[in-house]
Parts: structure tokens; C-alpha cells; sequence
């Protein structure tokens, strides 16, 4: 990725603004997107104190960039695709009726499949380029992935806390 801050300042405000819109549409309360995208600055931030860290902190834009591209890119795609599913009416049945697995038709099994290898793909991209920014092993690139995701998840929760949101 070139070294742009402005690119990156336009694709966080994008993520963001895709993040915020799709829970909007899906019924979250704002305080609660607000406890998610102070989660995912968090996120941003760990980011740079591991580059920073490893002595890598000229690498920052480039690789923060990288990460919200492939964000914002199978977001899109994926958040489209989402669209097509009935979410909210499947997560009450779920509630429901936890021991039933709810009833879906061939075309929407095939649209989870699509997410799901979607997301596994942007999983494997959002590995590459922590692997390349930190010069990592692969097992290395997948730990600090986790910690990525360990540490969105305790913000998210704090946040709600703090908020008081449920």
C-alpha cells in the first residue's frame, strides 16, 4: 500500500461509516456502534504499539492502510450479501428456539457459504499483511491476529460497561 495518511484517514472514516451503517440497519443502538468503533480504534492502536515495538513504527500507514482496505473491500461485499438474509428474523428464532436450528432455504445456505469463505479469505489477507508489516512467521502473524481480536472484544465489552448498553 502507498504511503498515503490521507488514504488511510478516508478508509477508516469508510470502514467506519460501513460498520455504523450496517448495525444501524440491523437495529443496534448507537451506543453501542459507538462502543464498537472506539473498539476498533483500539484496535488501530495495538496495531501501531506492536509495530512500534518491533522497532517498525515507519510502517504504520502502509500497514494500518492494508488492513482497512481488506476492511472496507470484504465489507462491502460481505455486508451485501448479509442484506440478502433475514438476520433479524433468524436471531429471534434462534433465541427462540436455541435447540432448533432455524430453517433456511438453498439460496440462503448458499449466501452463508459465500460469507463464510469470504471471511475466511479476509482472514488469511489481514494475516498476510500483519506477517509482512512485523516480519513475522506465520504462527507469529495468527497469535497477534488473536490478540487483535482479543483486544476488540475486552474494549467492545468495557465500552458497553461504561455505557451502559446491553
Amino acid at each position: 500500500m502507498p504511503y498515503s495518511p490521507w488514504l488511510l484517514v478516508a478508509l477508516l472514516v469508510g470502514c467506519g461509516a460501513l460498520q455504523a451503517s450496517f448495525n444501524l440497519h440491523q437495529g443496534a443502538a448507537p451506543a453501542l456502534i459507538a462502543a464498537a468503533l472506539l473498539a476498533a480504534l483500539a484496535v488501530i492502536g495495538v496495531v501501531f504499539l506492536l509495530l512500534r515495538a518491533g522497532r517498525k513504527s515507519e510502517r504504520f500507514v502502509q500497514t494500518a492502510t492494508g488492513l482497512a482496505a481488506v476492511y472496507l473491500l470484504f465489507g462491502i461485499v460481505t455486508d451485501g450479501l448479509a442484506l440478502l438474509l433475514p438476520l433479524k428474523a433468524l436471531g429471534e428464532e434462534i433465541l427462540a428456539h436455541p435447540e432448533q436450528p432455524p430453517a433456511l432455504s438453498g439460496a440462503q445456505i448458499l449466501v452463508l457459504l459465500v460469507i463464510f469463505g469470504l471471511g475466511v479469505w479476509q482472514l488469511c489477507v489481514w494475516i498476510r499483511v500483519l506477517r509482512r508489516a512485523l516480519d513475522a512467521t506465520l504462527a507469529a502473524a495468527v497469535l497477534v491476529f488473536l490478540l487483535l481480536l482479543v483486544v476488540d472484544w475486552i474494549i467492545l465489552r468495557l465500552a458497553v460497561a461504561v455505557i451502559g448498553v446491553a
